[in-house]
């Protein structure tokens, strides 16, 4: 006879005969841990058997890293273990933070006892022994030294808050990105660092793509952001989630800023941001609605498959309004024609934009209305002649933009005009009609 299976058996614990139940789980908690983790170690683990061996009224210890290890094990299950771990488990999830996701991770740091244990293992030090931390003769774990400074940068004591701060401002910023980068960041020590008047620019990215980062926390930095800190914040607008988008909406130095912006950097001016905004909220349904998945970034070698148009399709509205507005001309090129309106006005709005493109877009048609209508708005690309003349030319063009270009085409232009049979019968027309006026 073969030895027991555990997939067949977890099956049979959970059949609605009471006593087929009853039996399969006597077997499975008579089965030796070394026969089970022959088994739990496979790869290939059946969900129904890492759910069973990952409840907490279930767990053996002794095969807890086991489990851990196995990219077959359920996360959700992990995570919820994390979360109902007793003091028993948690030395050992703690000694295996290298195998949890970020879920877990999360998770451990909610649980009570986890709480608990931190906050009884922290000893009450004199002034003395605070100050000798915080000016590093006394030496400080790695692991535990922001999150030591940082809080003594609230004590009571004037001096020992000076020399923790004193520290932390000559901090080498790799230093800190290094244990910035810990998935165990504390909660603490990241809105320290979202603090305005701590913020390095250099950090701010490692900071909103951390899990363990509160997004309160970044939505509060984007709606009191002063002067300095708002252009880092466009900088980095693909990485804001929606509440910090309409946060930056409605603060004031923002609104201020944006009336008289840099040349450099990007610029996105408030009616831009309404309408990333509202593209923002409604990608934000479609994906709680499940009708739009976040799709995991591209390997380097299936982007360079996949080309420029692949990566681009994976975006979020945010990171197309981003490269819009800083990218390669080659990305202009494909972001012009996005479904999105926020994309391509970002693209109109790019400081690298030169004349040839804005040219090439005025001919196109395959580009939304709004693209050309856009163009024609913008007094800077209307100086340029030979986008005025290929714009009107364009047989999408809205009939009232191209009304208006009319009267501005030379006489030549205006022939070639009249004869174009793929605009409009409005504008061909309208343009014979000035044509032989002119020649009088």
């Amino acid at each position: 006879m073969g030895e027991p299976r555990l997939d067949e058996l977890v099956a049979l614990a959970e059949d609605a005969d009471g006593e087929v139940s009853q039996a399969a789980q006597e077997t499975l908690g008579r089965l030796s841990n070394e026969h089970c983790a022959k088994q739990l170690i496979d790869p290939a683990l059946p969900e129904a058997v890492g759910r069973y061996f990952l409840d907490p009224k279930r767990l053996r210890l002794p095969l807890l890293q086991i489990l851990l290890a196995n990219p077959g094990s359920p996360q959700d299950a992990i995570a919820r273990l994390a979360a109902e771990a007793t003091e028993e488990i948690l030395p050992l999830l703690a000694e295996n933070l290298d195998f949890l996701k970020t879920p877990a991770v999360l998770a451990l740091r909610k649980n009570p006892v986890f709480v608990a244990s931190q906050k009884a293992s922290a000893p009450v030090l004199s002034e003395e022994e605070k100050l000798a931390l915080a000016r590093g003769s006394k030496p400080i774990p790695e692991a535990q030294r922001l999150r030591t400074l940082v809080a003594l940068t609230a004590d009571p004591s004037e001096a020992v808050r000076g020399a923790a701060q004193a520290v932390l401002d000559d901090m080498a910023e790799e230093d800190c990105a290094e244990l910035l980068a810990a998935r165990t960041l504390d909660e603490s020590v990241a809105r320290y660092f979202l603090d305005p008047s701590h913020l390095r620019p250099p950090l701010l990215p490692l900071l909103l793509t951390h899990a363990s980062v509160p997004q309160e926390a970044v939505t509060e930095l984007a709606a009191i952001a002063g002067i300095s800190v708002i252009p880092e914040l466009l900088d980095n607008i693909d990485l804001l989630k929606t509440p910090a988008l309409i946060a930056l909406k409605g603060n004031e130095r923002y609104l201020d800023w944006q009336k008289a912006p840099p040349a450099e950097g990007v610029v996105i001016e408030v009616d831009l941001l309404d309408l990333l905004i509202a593209e923002a909220e409604l990608e934000d349904a479609r994906v709680a609605a499940g009708e739009q998945p976040v799709l995991p970034p591209l390997t380097k070698e299936a982007e360079k498959k996949e080309g420029l148009s692949g990566k681009i399709a994976r975006m979020g509205v945010a990171q197309k309004v981003k490269t819009a507005l800083l990218g390669t001309r080659e990305e202009r090129s494909i972001l012009i024609r996005d479904g999105s309106k926020v994309v391509s006005r970002a693209v109109l709005a790019s400081p690298k934009l030169s004349d040839s493109e804005v040219e090439g877009f005025a001919a196109m048609k395959n580009v939304d209305q709004d693209v050309l209508r856009g163009i024609a708005m913008n007094r800077k690309f209307m100086k340029n002649y030979s986008t005025m003349k290929v714009l009107a030319n364009n047989p999408r063009l809205p009939i009232d933009i191209g009304l208006s270009l009319i009267p501005r085409l030379i006489q030549t232009d205006l022939q070639f005009l009249s004869k174009n049979r793929d605009v409009s019968d409005v504008i061909r027309k309208m343009a014979v009609k000035l044509s032989k006026t002119r020649r009088g």
